[in-house]
């Protein structure tokens, strides 16, 4: 599952060959043996191997240089203390865009990623801050009722959502799977979990 979300993240062809690639406490070279090294120490058997976020720019505001910048900045911000984090900047959509994949277990303690840490409002303020620092737009205040067309805009432009990412789990897994087992399987090997319902 980590191999699948750090090829989805570092995707030369997204990456600019891979040069908007950054490690935060680990070599993005060898993040994913890094982080499979830190479970092992700490003797983690959790299903959840890593957790994996991402936050766009307007179109654009900022170049390449300055996304990946603040992108390394907010990964140090929010989990630099304690976790390991590959920071990706994709240039492939109208709207640049970072991706973080973070080790669900610190190097330094042995404690899974938790509270602020792992908080979509807090990605969000800091992320906010950071922005604002950089004279970068971001919303104050924005509509949460407005959450279903938010998505649709961010997927008509190209960008990833949690709904889009999904089915891109699920067509993947279909495109390997000859049967419900084999399907089960595969998702659950991307980190998903598949309930179904009999009718």
């Amino acid at each position: 599952a980590m191999v699948d979300v750090m090829e989805y993240a570092t995707n030369k062809d997204k990456t600019e060959q891979r040069f908007f690639v950054t490690g935060v406490n680990c070599d993005p070279t060898t993040a994913r043996d890094e982080m499979m090294i830190s479970k092992a120490q700490w003797n983690d058997t959790s299903e959840i191997v890593c957790y994996h976020g991402f936050q766009s720019f307007k179109s654009g505001e900022v170049t390449p240089e300055q996304a990946h910048e603040v992108g390394v900045r907010l990964a140090e911000r929010m989990w630099g203390d304690r976790f390991q984090v590959v920071v990706t900047t994709h240039l492939n959509t109208k709207h640049l865009h970072c991706h973080y994949v973070i080790n669900s277990v610190s190097f330094k303690d042995g404690k899974r990623l938790w509270g602020d840490e792992k908080a979509w409002f807090k990605f969000r303020k800091v992320a906010d801050r950071i922005c604002e620092k950089y004279g970068l737009y971001y919303n104050p205040n924005p509509n949460r009722s407005k959450q279903s067309s938010y998505y649709y805009k961010q997927e008509q432009a190209g960008m990833p959502t949690r709904y889009s990412m999904v089915r891109e789990a699920i067509d993947e897994a279909i495109a390997h799977s000859t049967n419900i087992k084999s399907l089960d399987y595969a998702l659950t090997q991307m980190g998903y979990e598949l309930s179904l319902i009999h009718i």
